[in-house]
């Protein structure tokens, strides 16, 4: 390679890399006129929002009943919220909530809640926050997260664990009422 070679090769990575990071620097200016909003909500708007969304989920809670107790594949949706806040225009609070949960075929043994399907389903609400009340952008959609076979079934063991150790602690439970009434009993008849 002769010198002349070398010294446009470099001009022209100089030029490419002077070029790239250019196209860089908006993403690193900052807009004072338009100051970024705190992105947590406070507990207060949190409560009020888990009040809102609670109120709108019960019927899907309900139809996600009806279809273990017909014996269709149903999602086995949790109490727990997670909330993903974000700004609109004008620093408007827009807050996706999600509600979620894993699918499970009633008809299949694996678990008291039947066999994983290895499908994780998701219910998202998106709200606004206007006037100092939450008002519904849009109706609630679902979205899906396909884990696959192996998935569904370690789901599905995980699922039997949990309920045998939730029938461990019921029957320590109930031992130890037994115990604590035989006792009581005992008492009782020791003082007469």
């Amino acid at each position: 390679m002769s010198m002349r070679n070398s010294i446009v090769s470099a001009a022209a990575l100089l030029a490419a890399a002077l070029f790239t990071l250019g196209a860089f620097e908006p993403a690193w200016a900052v807009d004072f006129r338009n100051p970024r909003a705190q992105r947590d909500l406070t507990p207060a708007l949190q409560r009020s929002l888990t009040d809102k969304v609670s109120d709108e989920a019960g019927p899907y809670f309900d139809e996600q009943d009806r279809k273990k107790a017909a014996g269709k594949p149903y999602v086995d949706l949790q109490q727990k919220f997670e909330y993903l806040p974000n700004y609109g225009p004008h620093n408007q609070l827009v807050v996706s909530v999600k509600l979620g949960g894993v699918e499970y075929d009633p008809t299949k043994t694996g678990s008291s809640k039947g066999a994983s399907t290895g499908t994780l389903k998701y219910l998202v609400f998106t709200y606004a926050l206007a006037k100092g009340g939450w008002v519904e952008m849009s109706k609630p959609k679902w979205e899906q997260q396909a884990l696959g076979a192996k998935a569904g079934e370690q789901m599905t063991r995980n699922q039997a664990r949990g309920d045998q150790r939730a029938a461990a602690i019921e029957k320590a439970r109930q031992t130890k009422a037994a115990a604590a009434a035989a006792a009581a009993a005992a008492q009782k008849a020791a003082n007469q």
